[in-house]
């Protein structure tokens, strides 16, 4: 039999069952995020959660490109993920979005950088400015999904494709820092969170699918 190409256009059942599952996600980041952002806004206790050094990076205005290419990087699933692993992929997004959402709640922090327009971007970080609050950092919800996508869609990608998924995701992350959208702990627990979440949720939907074998059996009664 031969395998599916990694790339495709989608069929029928998997775009209906991709896009729907995006859409819960969608629907549940949305209230999530901006509530937490506007209740951290609200509060004093805010936390500076990165070295002083970190300041003295420099704003590459660029680097917002690739920034925004995480969108690009969302509609990949659409074209590479299987059907029948879409539901663990989302499961696995979900799960990264509440547990961010925890720690938000917990390590109320601010943003250590002063936020500026840089000339010819105006356009372009005003939007992002106007989508994300200065909090909601640790970790970065940014890296947190780019990396779930990363290795959902980097599976079952041949060599050269799994390399240059890879070369992607670094890009967008140290974007997050030359942009100055985040510091360095926000990326790492980004990370942590993203790995420890799918491995956490492949793990229970293949426990969840295999066959319940009883305890106790005759000859344990014996």
């Amino acid at each position: 039999m031969k395998a599916e190409p990694w790339l495709r256009l989608p069929d029928g059942p998997t775009l209906r069952t991709v896009l729907g599952w995006c859409l819960l996600i969608d629907v549940l980041f949305f209230p999530i995020y901006g509530t937490i952002n506007w209740l951290t806004h609200q509060r004093e206790d805010l936390l500076n959660l990165y070295i002083p050094a970190e300041l003295a990076s420099p704003l590459v205005p660029e680097a917002i490109w690739v920034y925004f290419s995480m969108f690009l990087l969302f509609c990949l699933p659409l074209f590479t993920l299987p059907r029948e692993r879409a539901r663990h992929e989302a499961l696995a997004a979900i799960f990264g979005l509440f547990t961010a959402a925890v720690i938000w709640l917990l390590l109320p922090a601010q943003l250590g950088f002063e936020r500026v327009m840089p000339a010819g971007y105006e356009t372009l970080y005003g939007v992002m400015f106007a989508l994300d609050a200065p909090h909601n950092l640790v970790p970065s919800l940014h890296v947190v999904f780019s990396t779930l996508i990363v290795l959902a869609c980097g599976q079952n990608a041949p060599g050269p494709a799994r390399f240059g998924l890879w070369i992607w995701l670094i890009c967008i992350t140290a974007s997050t820092l030359l942009t100055h959208q985040h510091h360095v702990l926000d990326v790492a627990t980004g990370l942590l969170v993203a790995f420890a979440c799918r491995t956490l949720v492949l793990r229970w939907s293949r426990r969840l699918n295999e066959p319940f074998v009883p305890i106790l059996t005759r000859e344990h009664i014996r």
